[in-house]
């Protein structure tokens, strides 16, 4: 099963970084060179700005992400292995990832895409395990809110996506794990927990190989105006009473389904 791993050529520290955590368990990865934002064509930018998005239109960088990972789509699609893992270079591994990334007699016979990350937002899984691997339950993966740092794909889910990603107008990983796209979400996913690898962002405070997308997404955020103390009150009700009800929906779902919304730990 082959790793690839995206990196932006002028992005040294983030491949350096990549190179110690994977050699650290034996671990090799075939580079992916990512698409550079700067260079976008319009005809690029206007691939990832057809539709009617629902969260903000896409900024070069998100483009130039979701163009990254089609292009190891491409590599999947095409590959003598039946499943290909997909890396950003900004992942740490967990204990005995090895175990993970060297063997995937493990994968759920059918499965479209399997998430190898964890991540702050909560995700909505099948609460039945399937099957484990090396100390870790694979669940069904019903609704992941954001990650796509890390995932294995199979040969057959690549070349699905590629037909279905000629255009697009949401990021990456609401495209694959919260689609309203019949054909995306009909994808049989699962989710691995505790998840093997996490993003830098959802890791540490201190960011030592930083994220300009990152940037670019609080860039596209309405701007925050100053608020009176009654409307700064009105806005901490508002918010506590938001969490209350999210607290309920999200025992509604534990207690009368099949599934249940957690945050999925690294480890």
């Amino acid at each position: 099963m082959k790793t690839l791993v995206i990196n932006l050529e002028r992005e040294t520290a983030r491949l350096a970084h990549m190179r110690r955590v994977f050699g650290e368990q034996g671990l090799d990865f075939e580079v992916v060179k990512a698409v550079d934002a700067r260079l976008l064509s319009p005809e690029q930018l206007k691939a990832g700005r057809t539709g009617k998005p629902r969260f903000y239109e896409l900024g070069a960088g998100e483009i130039a992400c979701f163009l990254s990972h089609r292009k190891c789509w491409e590599i999947a699609a095409q590959s003598e292995d039946a499943y290909t893992i997909v890396c950003e270079d900004d992942i740490f591994l967990g204990e005995n990832a090895a175990a993970i990334f060297g063997d995937d007699g493990w994968i759920p016979e059918g499965a479209g895409v399997v998430r190898l990350e964890a991540c702050k937002p909560k995700t909505l899984i099948g609460k039945a395990a399937v099957s484990t691997v090396a100390g870790r339950k694979v669940h069904p993966l019903r609704v992941a809110r954001a990650g796509s740092g890390a995932y294995i794909i199979s040969r057959a889910c690549a070349a699905t996506l590629l037909a279905k990603a000629t255009v697009f107008c949401d990021p990456l990983d609401q495209f694959l794990y919260s689609s309203d796209e019949p054909s995306v979400d009909l994808l049989v996913k699962y989710q691995l927990v505790p998840a093997p690898t996490i993003q830098e962002v959802f890791l540490r405070k201190k960011k030592a190989l930083g994220s300009s997308l990152l940037e670019e997404r609080y860039s596209l955020q309405p701007v925050k105006k100053p608020k009176s103390i009654g409307r700064k009150i009105l806005r901490k009700i508002g918010h506590v009473g938001s969490k209350a009800a999210g607290f309920s929906a999200n025992l509604w779902v534990r207690l009368t389904t099949e599934n249940a919304w957690v945050r999925v730990a690294f480890k």
